[in-house]
């Protein structure tokens, strides 16, 4: 090896080292602020780092609006500022999966009910998601009508259910139509409004739309139920709605803080480690691809042990012992 070549190889060699070296830049696209999406950012920032990892992370709320994160996210793939995209929410998800085709960026979803109904996952010989990963925001298949069926102990009961057309919602409410069948005395009664997020004035008259729904059904149900999606996550919902009839079921842990009977949702910490290990997989060299999408490990439960009292329900003591510390009053 002459001088000349022997000085390109150690160049060549200190600027990989160099390029290797520097922080990766990841992007956490938030699709609203709303509890469930902000408290998974919250314990993902803490997890990755926790890990170590030499990370540049950068945190963006949608607002709810597609337009505003489809060009957030362009904007930070023409400055060539980002490495890897976290997509917080279905909504975010989906136009992330759009933006991104095809710039050899990684992404990795989170909060997402149903990423096959949301064209997240490909099928076995599709290659053109290969740059997506993720963990499903679900829980075993008819847990949560189980429990409220023990609760209610097989009474005649009508549940109001209002809802946008905001992906996770559709997907979530088909899911309880579907189940409800099991349950010959539960009856649920459905407001569904269009989603509209082009501008901040169309979404606050969405959100108009679906409080108007939730007065309009009052008469017909005994409790609501909150559904994924942004209406019912909303921190608003369950103090406005509980004016009403009783919320029965809650969208996440500060819904039964809020007075909501009971929610079981996925564990947000092991979901948060789920999604931290994807990312150091991936910057390890794994491909998005190879990584398989599955639910988080665990779960959690939550009671309102005030709002059974005041309803008169009697939460079995097997029931309270799986919710441990998360027992409100």
């Amino acid at each position: 090896m002459n001088l000349v070549t022997y000085f390109l190889y150690v160049f060549a060699l200190l600027t990989y080292s160099l390029a290797n070296a520097q922080s990766k830049k990841v992007l956490i696209i938030e699709t609203l602020p709303v509890p469930i999406v902000t408290t998974h950012t919250q314990y993902i920032s803490a997890e990755l780092s926790r890990l170590n990892m030499d990370i540049k992370l950068e945190i963006y709320n949608g607002d709810g609006q597609s337009e505003r994160i489809a060009n957030h996210i362009s904007k930070k793939l023409n400055c060539n500022c980002i490495d890897l995209v976290i997509t917080n929410g279905t909504l975010a998800s989906k136009i992330g999966k759009r933006v991104l085709k095809g710039k050899s960026i990684p992404m990795v979803f989170v909060t997402v009910a149903d990423p096959h109904g949301a064209g997240l996952v490909p099928s076995k010989d599709s290659t053109d998601l290969n740059f997506i990963a993720g963990s499903i925001y679900s829980v075993k298949r008819g847990t949560k009508l189980e429990i409220a069926n023990q609760l209610l102990k097989g009474k005649q009961t009508d549940i109001g259910i209002v809802a946008t057309t905001y992906p996770s919602a559709l997907t979530d409410i088909a899911k309880l139509e579907s189940i409800s069948n099991k349950y010959k005395n539960i009856n649920l009664v459905k407001r569904v409004v269009d989603y509209k997020d082009t501008n901040d004035v169309e979404l606050t008259d969405t959100y108009l739309q679906a409080k108007n729904a939730v007065v309009s059904i009052q008469p017909e149900v005994d409790f609501y139920w909150s559904v994924n999606g942004p209406f019912s996550e909303k921190q608003s919902f369950v103090p406005e709605t509980s004016k009403i009839k009783p919320v029965l079921y809650g969208a996440n842990v500060n819904s039964v803080m809020q007075g909501a009977l009971f929610t079981v949702i996925p564990d947000v910490q092991s979901a948060a480690e789920q999604v931290a290990q994807i990312v150091k997989a991936i910057f390890s060299g794994v491909s998005p691809h190879s990584i398989a999408v599955k639910p988080a490990p665990r779960s959690t439960v939550a009671f309102n042990v005030k709002t059974a009292t005041r309803l008169g329900i009697v939460i079995p003591y097997d029931l309270l012992s799986i919710a441990g510390d998360n027992i409100f009053q």
